[in-house]
């Protein structure tokens, strides 16, 4: 389990840099940013998820109890990738959808689609994208809604802010790297168009 409550299953297997710190550190480096948060909590205050083989990725959070897992669609192609995505969002209900990868606009994007963005990117090759461990798209699931849109520019750039401010500027390059490949993916096919 990750240190941000959410299990994730890659297949085949990515290692990750370990990159440790202080507990105390890491939470004062994540404040509050202005997310839009919504806390949902079983009676118990546990979540049971579902993890399923098969799958390019899949994951649950047991804070929230959102699942996401997905592979590539049946009509897939290199020039129009499309991920199949199924899950549970912050409500608990069961969604299914088709994501086509070229058309996730990085500004106004789902933690769903950037999450199916990221695999994809990961599939692909692109270094960037595998070196950085996706800790900011895990750490929402435990309290963004998984279908509902916000600004992943912003968002990336105000995490890596807070991890250069804490002193984890190595960190903050990793993320900042990231974003620029979600970033240039969106731009090449908008022009492609």
């Amino acid at each position: 389990m990750s240190m941000f409550g959410l299990l994730n299953v890659n297949y085949p297997v990515t290692r990750y840099p370990d990159y440790s710190a202080p507990r105390k550190s890491m939470r004062n480096a994540f404040g509050q940013n202005g997310i839009n948060e919504q806390s949902s909590a079983a009676p118990n205050g546990h979540y049971h998820g579902t993890l399923k083989m098969g799958y390019l990725h899949s994951g649950f959070s047991p804070v929230s109890g959102q699942e996401l897992h997905m592979k590539y669609d049946e009509g897939s192609t290199d020039d129009d990738p499309i991920m199949f995505v199924e899950g549970k969002d912050i409500q608990g209900k069961k969604f299914t959808q088709k994501i086509h990868l070229n058309d996730v606009d990085v500004e106004n994007a789902t933690p769903a689609e950037m999450t199916a963005l990221r695999v994809h990117l990961a599939q692909q090759g692109d270094k960037s994208v595998k070196t950085s461990s996706g800790i900011p798209l895990m750490a929402l699931s435990s309290h963004q809604d998984i279908n509902t849109t916000m600004d992943f520019k912003q968002y990336y750039e105000n995490w890596a802010s807070n991890l250069k401010n804490a002193g984890f500027k190595q960190n903050a390059d990793i993320y900042m790297s990231e974003l620029e490949r979600y970033l240039f993916h969106y731009r090449m096919n908008v022009q492609s168009d």
